[in-house]
C-alpha cells in the first residue's frame, strides 16, 4: 500500500526542479526520449511506497516523459535533481505550479531582463514569449484570441481593426 505525502527531502508536490542527471524515458507515443542535465521538471506525486523503494519522487519532465525517483536509486544521498529558486516575491522560495501558470511570472522575468542586461531585451523577451505561446496554441484557441478586449485594443491601436 502506498502512502501520499505532503513533501520529501526539502521538496513539495508541483515544485518546479532541474535535473542534474541526464534522464530518458517513454514519451506518450512510445518514444524513448533523452533529456540532458539541466532539463526541467514538476513534481506530480511524493509516495512512501512499501518494501526497498521507500519514499518516491514521480516527476514530470519537460512536460513529456515522466520517471520515478525513489530511495532505492539512492534518494535523497544522490543529487537528481535541485530546486528551481525564484525571488519574485522578494524572498527566495521554490518556483511552483502556481507561479508557472501565472502569466506575470514570465512578464516579470521579461522585465527583470531588460531591466539587469545592456538594452532593454524586455520587449523581446515578450515576443519571443508570445510566439512560443502563439505556436502550442490550437487554431480556435488562436481565433479566440482575437475577440479578447486586449487583442482588439492593440489591432484597433494599429489600425488593423477600425475604431
Amino acid at each position: 500500500m502506498t502512502q501520499e505525502l505532503p513533501d520529501a527531502f526539502g521538496f513539495k508536490k508541483d515544485d518546479v526542479i532541474q535535473m542534474l542527471v541526464e534522464t530518458s524515458g517513454l514519451d506518450a507515443d512510445d518514444n524513448e526520449l533523452t533529456f540532458p542535465i539541466g532539463a526541467v521538471a514538476i513534481i506530480d506525486r511524493i509516495e512512501r511506497l512499501e518494501g526497498s523503494q521507500g519514499i518516491a519522487l514521480t516527476l514530470a519532465i519537460e512536460g513529456k516523459i515522466v520517471n520515478v525517483f525513489d530511495e532505492g536509486d539512492g534518494l535523497p544521498a544522490k543529487k537528481f535533481f535541485e530546486p528551481v529558486l525564484t525571488e519574485r516575491d522578494d524572498t527566495k522560495r521554490p518556483l511552483t505550479l502556481t507561479d508557472v501558470k501565472d502569466a506575470d511570472t514570465y512578464t516579470h522575468a521579461a522585465f527583470v531582463n531588460g531591466e539587469d542586461s545592456e538594452g532593454d531585451h524586455e520587449v523581446g523577451d515578450l515576443q519571443d514569449l508570445f510566439r512560443a505561446a502563439w505556436e502550442i496554441m490550437t487554431e480556435e484557441q488562436k481565433i479566440d484570441f482575437l475577440f479578447t478586449d486586449q487583442a482588439k485594443a492593440v489591432l484597433s491601436a494599429a489600425g488593423i481593426l477600425a475604431d
